[in-house]
C-alpha cells in the first residue's frame, strides 16, 4: 500500500544481516493493514455471522467497510496491540466455537 504508509515501529539491532525474526518483523509492519484485515475477517465469520451466504452487494459492502476498519487498526496500531488482541479474540472465539460443537450434538 504505497499510498498508504503507516509508520514501522520496529526497527532491527543490526541493519546488515537481517535474521529471520527482523525479516518477518520488518514485513508484518509493511503489511499491516492486510494482516487486521485478514484477522477482522475471521472474528466476523467465527463470532458474529450468522448466515455464511449473504447477497453479493451485502458482501461487498461487508469487506469495504472492514477493510476501512483495518485502516484505521493499521493506525491505532502503531501505538496499541491491536493485532494481539485481534489474535487474542480469535483464539477466544476458537476455544468458544470447539467447545460448543460438541454440547450441540449431545443435546439431540
Amino acid at each position: 500500500m504505497e499510498w498508504f504508509e503507516v509508520v514501522s515501529t520496529y526497527a532491527p539491532s543490526s541493519t546488515e544481516g537481517l535474521s529471520a525474526y527482523d525479516s518477518f518483523r520488518m514485513w508484518a509492519d509493511h503489511n499491516r493493514v492486510w494482516i487486521i484485515f485478514v484477522q477482522l475477517i475471521l472474528v466476523y465469520y467465527m463470532g458474529f455471522a450468522t448466515r455464511v451466504r449473504m447477497p453479493i452487494l451485502k458482501t461487498i459492502l461487508l469487506y469495504v467497510l472492514l477493510f476501512i476498519g483495518a485502516l484505521i487498526f493499521g493506525i491505532l496500531d502503531v501505538q496499541l496491540p491491536v493485532k494481539s488482541a485481534l489474535l487474542v479474540a480469535i483464539a477466544i472465539l476458537v476455544i468458544v466455537k470447539v467447545r460448543i460443537k460438541p454440547e450441540g450434538s449431545s443435546r439431540k
